[in-house]
């Protein structure tokens, strides 16, 4: 039996245990509220969580669509640097020949203009005299004339003012290969010309280049007096002639690149055939350029005539038969296939675009067989159409499916044509010198400026074109364009 004092001892136990069981119940039901209220705040959290989720989503896919934008603008404007990637460094080929390539150094000059015969009085070694030897060895040196030697020559030319007895007029002779009233001479002038278009020279090296050389001293301002005299004298009849030239070729590509003039962004304009280029600056990319050039492209022809060009819609409406470029239509969609997303579906179609113009570019490589060609055309038009109709469910395919839709048989162009490319790859060499040119010298400062560039690099770029002697044949130009002028 326990005691009283037991007992007592055991109540007052119990009601301490109690109350603590009631602390407890209390605090369980406070942190019950509280992960009640925690679960209804992670829920709200996790609903946020999903929707800034998809957001980032929607926010990759409008980055990416952007970026696809800067870069075809940036094309526009600009080639973007390519720089190797830092895991291809390592496998990158050794430079230099194979072990035991026959190496290739420069060949002698098939003429010696002088012999001089080199020798020693006194041994290098005691200093004693030395006898003279009938053997040598030889060692041939080509060099430019030495730079004390190279200078200026002034001419004066003084013209007789002789009588004509049967004509009674006062007759003056005038001086072979030289310009009328220009106190530079032709020399001078192509020169100029030269270190200008060909070096790709700014005025200011151009200017400490003539000074440092031939010791002439010519401004920046007379730079560009010489080359709005050129314009002037090339510019009526030679830069004409090729513009006619090229509006009656049967095949004529095309192409654009950005040019600043006055600081405000234009475009230079390029068409061609196989021997001439016409460049025109112009504040526009819109297609009435391409119409106002190529306007009256069939007038003295019964032919039809080809337009090899990329897929700017400004092309598009011109009354010519139309060869789009391939080589623009395998970079786009290359660049789809090099995408971290890009679909299976893309690098199949990517893979039939290329074996189907490696197929083309063989058979446009084979002589001209019209009947022949006809069928190659008509199979691949089919090929084209099944591309064409075939639903695609990527994205980045139905991108290329529309480029190649819009383009449709104007790929196929060059089957039924005789001397038609399948590239604008022509256009796109002939653009490169006049985009280093801008990378040079920012574009032109006025639309004077704009326009002499354009005459005076068409006139130089058909030249080389044609592999004519530059010198002589910029020679005979001039003096006939300055001799027209007067």
């Amino acid at each position: 039996m326990l005691n009283i004092q037991e007992i007592f001892v055991l109540r007052k136990e119990n009601t301490r245990l109690k109350t603590a069981n009631t602390k407890l119940e209390q605090s369980l039901s406070l942190r019950l509220d509280k992960l009640d209220r925690l679960e209804i705040e992670y829920k709200k959290l996790e609903e946020e969580n999903r929707k800034l989720k998809k957001q980032e989503q929607q926010l990759k896919e409008d980055l990416e669509k952007i970026k696809k934008q800067r870069d075809t603008y940036k094309g526009m404007i600009f080639k973007a640097k390519i720089t190797p990637k830092a895991d291809k460094l390592s496998d990158k080929k050794k430079l230099g020949g194979k072990l035991g390539h026959t190496g290739i150094s420069r060949k002698l000059p098939p003429k010696v203009d002088q012999k001089i015969r080199v020798f020693l009085k006194n041994c290098p070694e005691c200093n004693r005299l030395l006898k003279r030897s009938s053997s040598f060895e030889p060692h041939t040196v080509e060099d430019i004339p030495d730079f004390k030697t190279v200078k200026t020559v002034v001419s004066e030319y003084q013209q007789e003012r002789q009588w004509c007895d049967n004509c009674h007029n006062e007759v003056i002779a005038r001086p072979n290969l030289v310009i009328p009233h220009s106190k530079l001479g032709l020399n001078l002038i192509i020169q100029v010309l030269i270190f200008k278009y060909v070096c790709r020279m700014s005025l200011e090296v151009l200017v400490e280049t003539l000074s440092q050389t031939y010791g002439i001293r010519i401004t920046t301002g007379g730079i560009i007096n010489i080359l709005q005299r050129v314009k002037k004298w090339l510019g009526k009849e030679e830069y004409g002639n090729l513009l006619k030239a090229i509006r009656s070729s049967p095949v004529k590509h095309a192409d654009e690149t950005s040019w600043r003039i006055k600081g405000i962004n234009g475009w230079l304009w390029a068409f061609l055939t196989k021997t001439e280029v016409y460049y025109t600056i112009e504040e526009t990319r819109g297609g009435g350029v391409a119409k106002a050039v190529l306007e009256n492209s069939d007038a003295n022809t019964n032919q039809d005539q080809v337009l090899i060009r990329d897929d700017y819609a400004g092309y598009k409406n011109l009354n010519l038969k139309h060869q789009s470029c391939w080589a623009h239509l395998l970079r786009k969609s290359k660049d789809e296939v090099k995408e971290r997303r890009s679909s299976k579906q893309m690098k199949l179609l990517h893979q039939t675009l290329k074996q189907m113009f490696q197929e083309l570019a063989g058979i446009t490589s084979q002589p001209f067989n019209l009947a022949q060609r006809q069928k190659s055309y008509q199979h691949y038009k089919g090929q084209l159409n099944q591309i064409i109709q075939t639903k695609f469910r990527a994205k980045d395919t139905r991108r290329i499916q529309t480029r190649i839709r819009n383009q449709n048989t104007n790929l196929l162009t060059a089957l039924i044509y005789q001397d038609v490319p399948l590239t604008n790859n022509a256009a796109e060499r002939q653009i490169r010198p006049a985009v280093i040119i801008r990378k040079i010298s920012g574009g032109s400062r006025s639309d004077k400026g704009a326009e002499t560039m354009a005459v005076n690099f068409s006139i130089i770029q058909s030249i080389r074109m044609r592999n004519q002697p530059l010198i002589l044949t910029l020679q005979t130009v001039l003096i006939k364009g300055a001799a027209g002028e007067n």
